[in-house]
């Protein structure tokens, strides 16, 4: 992917002015990450972002038991919002950020993210709106965690994933640790609530695959 191409699926970059999109164009480099790299640790100082073309990035807390909760993902077209606001705030990073997916991404100085707020409108109001959006994803997570039953919030990842995935029958590769990061419980939980759910029926499991068994089922 070359560096137009994920710099023209950010609608900032059609709508900032001439000068600004050609300093993103010079200035920014084009970078892959493989899957399974740390982009960045808790407590780093954060120096470069990146707006991301191609791949998935998650962002998680880990606490002090090694339990860890996902905060959001990163996907094409988007940036990390505490990527930007470390930049901005001058503060280290407050998580840990892991290529789920390779990435490919556009990488910039952050010294040049406090020029485009300050000079460019297009910039601001992408800023802006990441900020509105990240904080009402988070604040739906913890609405989830609070005041949902852990066995609701597993079905309904599930059959969003297996909708995701596709196939005859859906397949996940994906172990009942990573399901419980997601989440915000504990593996055991979910390894209880998944047996389950095959015992019912709803999903067929085997060593680090989930299969859709019966959606009705998985839905009620």
């Amino acid at each position: 992917m070359q560096k137009e191409e994920v710099l023209e699926q950010f609608r900032a970059f059609h709508r900032a002015a001439g000068p600004i999109r050609q300093e993103m164009v010079r200035a920014g480099v084009r970078q892959r990450f493989p899957a399974g790299a740390t982009l960045f640790h808790g407590g780093e100082v954060v120096e470069q972002f990146a707006l991301v073309g191609a791949g998935r990035i998650r962002v998680y807390k880990a606490g002090g038991t090694g339990r860890e909760i996902t905060l959001y993902h990163v996907a094409p077209g988007e940036v990390c919002l505490l990527t930007v606001a470390s930049i901005l705030g001058r503060r280290s990073y407050p998580a840990t950020a892991v290529v789920e997916e390779a990435v490919e991404a556009v990488v910039f100085p952050g010294d040049l993210l406090h020029h485009w707020v300050a000079v460019s409108p297009a910039i601001r109001e992408f800023v802006f709106g990441l900020f509105t959006s990240r904080l009402a994803h988070v604040m739906a997570l913890l609405e989830e965690i609070v005041f949902r039953r852990v066995d609701e919030r597993l079905a309904e990842f599930l059959v969003t994933r297996f909708r995701e995935r596709g196939g005859s029958p859906p397949m996940l590769r994906i172990t009942h640790e990573e399901i419980a990061a997601e989440l915000g419980t504990a593996r055991e939980v979910v390894s209880r609530l998944l047996k389950e759910l095959e015992r019912r029926g709803a999903v067929r499991l085997s060593r680090g695959r989930i299969a859709l068994g019966d959606p009705a089922t998985l839905n009620e």
